[in-house]
């Protein structure tokens, strides 16, 4: 359904400049860490944190780089591929660029950083994946922009569910746990926790290991059954499972870039 034509990741404190933006295709941006500054139509965008920027074609726009301090970001630059493809999305049909704050911060950023890796390993099919992540990506902000902003008291849950999972992620946690949590029902809690997410509670849970196991795995001395019944996996074939869909790759891998075995 698109065109990618690249994808890359940019971090640190860049110098102080002022960086134009290509205006020949869509760019979306994403800021993972910290805020960035954006030029256009004659105004200054600041994104943060979880916010995602769009510009359409045809919109001249700028990062005002080394203004916002440390940060994090990803940028996709994109078009579709007929103008068919785009008069499906409403988002892609918009002449004015749309700045949104998701609630759903862990699937967009899932789905950008296996566009990443994809992007940069160049395995065999790997534009037709880019292409097939990106428009569940545009799918999945279009619905959300759809519905417009949440109820307060819907946030207010969303987030007291999340801090419980934060604290207890290593063990076996229920939409009964949720539903108590907030005072609602189990099958309130659970319907409420994947419309503002887009993952069920199983799905969460285990990224959010995922994501411990790949900084244990390279940064601590830990063998994978020791990370495996670390995060709550008592059988460590299906721990090796689970993180080889999320991530993408086997812990082996890790490991070895962790020992220097899997570096030239």
């Amino acid at each position: 359904m698109f065109h990618i034509f690249e994808i890359s990741q940019d971090r640190g404190i860049p110098a102080r400049e002022r960086r134009p933006i290509g205006s020949d295709c869509y760019t979306l941006i994403w800021v993972r860490f910290g805020q960035c500054n954006y030029e256009y139509r004659g105004s200054i965008a600041l994104c943060r944190k979880n916010e995602l920027l769009l510009i359409p074609a045809g919109v001249p726009a700028a990062e005002l780089r080394g203004a916002g301090g440390i940060r994090e970001s990803i940028t996709v630059r994109f078009s579709p591929a007929s103008s068919g493809a785009a008069g499906l999305l409403p988002l892609l049909a918009r002449r004015e660029p749309l700045r949104w704050m998701t609630h759903m911060p862990e699937l967009l950023l899932d789905k950008l950083l296996q566009l990443a890796e994809h992007w940069s390993e160049r395995d065999p099919y790997f534009s037709v994946m880019c292409g097939a992540l990106l428009t569940e990506l545009i799918v999945t902000v279009n619905r959300e922009v759809d519905e417009g902003e949440q109820a307060p008291s819907s946030i207010r849950h969303i987030e007291r569910m999340k801090h419980y999972i934060e604290d207890q992620y290593r063990s076996h946690i229920t939409k009964v746990e949720l539903g108590a949590c907030i005072g609602v029902s189990p099958n309130y809690a659970a319907a409420l926790f994947r419309k503002m997410t887009g993952l069920t509670i199983s799905e969460y849970v285990h990224l959010k290991r995922m994501k411990t196991a790949q900084y244990m795995l390279l940064h601590s001395q830990l063998s994978v059954q020791d990370i495996s019944e670390h995060l709550g996996y008592s059988d460590p074939s299906y721990f090796n499972r689970v993180f080889k869909r999320i991530v993408g790759k086997l812990p082996s891998v890790l490991l070895a870039e962790r020992d220097g075995t899997g570096r030239e």
